[in-house]
């Protein structure tokens, strides 16, 4: 099955970030954009075996829940 994601993407020349908005865990960088979607493209598959339950044996996936004190703009 063949799906479509968007990218979100910054920086220049010098480097790259992007991330997924349908899948705001993944957040990846690249020297360049051919690097960059190679990256995005396997975080995507690595998401979806980990959601299908295909991952390695001994792999663990847990969420947790933090509270985080953020600093007052003053």
């Amino acid at each position: 099955m063949t799906r479509r994601y968007s990218l979100v993407i910054e920086g220049d020349e010098a480097g790259y970030s992007a991330y997924v908005p349908e899948l705001p865990t993944i957040l990846v960088t690249g020297r360049s954009m051919e690097e960059l979607t190679a990256r995005a493209s396997e975080a995507i598959q690595a998401y979806w075996q980990a959601v299908r339950g295909d991952w390695p044996a001994g792999g663990i996936t847990r969420e947790i829940e933090l509270e985080v004190e953020l600093p007052t703009g003053k």
